[in-house]
């Protein structure tokens, strides 16, 4: 059966998209509108949605009958079972992944979420440089970790691109606008990240 994806890529489906098409797999794209609480097609009450994510957030998949919801813990279990490269192929590799990934979702994901609202999504009005400088200020610590660690291979597992870099990057897409001149091996990576051509595809789906 065709893999089926909850969300739209303006969230953080975006994620799941990506290695979709990393892994050259079908699948079938169900919009959910963040403010339709209906039981309706795009409402959050759908209740084929609402099977496959008890929270009603997206994204949420349904493959073939095994339904799951968070965006990073959906990448790790495609890239399980359908590796193609992406996965590694010993335990401590598998360990690797899931370090990133919790590295992601801990030292990155909101603090990045809250640094794009109040620089670039928000309307100037609304605005707050506090928490700018605030985010910025706690993202040094997990930008030099990973700085530090691109210092000495490619990628974050190697040479070769794995899940960590998509999850890891995937979560930091918008620091893409940050200055990261003082972060050479950050930067190197981001842009490499984003440069192939299943990214460039994921990401076309949001008009960039």
């Amino acid at each position: 059966m065709t893999l089926k994806i909850y969300g739209t890529p303006m969230s953080r489906a975006i994620r799941v998209y990506w290695l979709a098409e990393e892994l050259g797999l079908p699948y079938e794209s169900v919009a959910i509108d963040f403010k339709d609480e209906s039981p309706g097609p795009v409402g959050k009450g759908n209740p084929e949605f609402r099977a496959a994510s008890p929270m009603g957030r997206v994204p949420a998949i349904d493959d073939g009958g095994a339904k799951l919801f968070e965006s990073l813990a959906i990448n790790l279990y495609l890239g399980r079972k359908h590796g193609k490269g992406l996965w590694p192929s010993t335990v401590a590799g598998e360990g690797a992944v899931y370090q990133w990934t919790l590295f992601a979702a801990n030292e990155l994901d909101g603090t990045m979420v809250e640094w794009a609202r109040n620089a670039i999504v928000l309307p100037e009005a609304e605005r707050d440089p506090a928490k700018v400088t605030a985010a910025l200020e706690k993202l040094a610590k997990p930008f030099t970790a990973l700085d530090e660690a691109l210092g000495k291979t490619p990628w974050l597992l190697g040479q070769e691109f794995t899940l960590a870099d998509l999850n890891v990057s995937a979560t930091m897409f918008r620091a893409r606008k940050m200055d990261l001149t003082k972060k050479p091996n950050l930067a190197r990576w981001l842009a490499a990240c984003f440069a192939r051509p299943a990214a460039k595809k994921a990401w076309a789906l949001r008009g960039e």
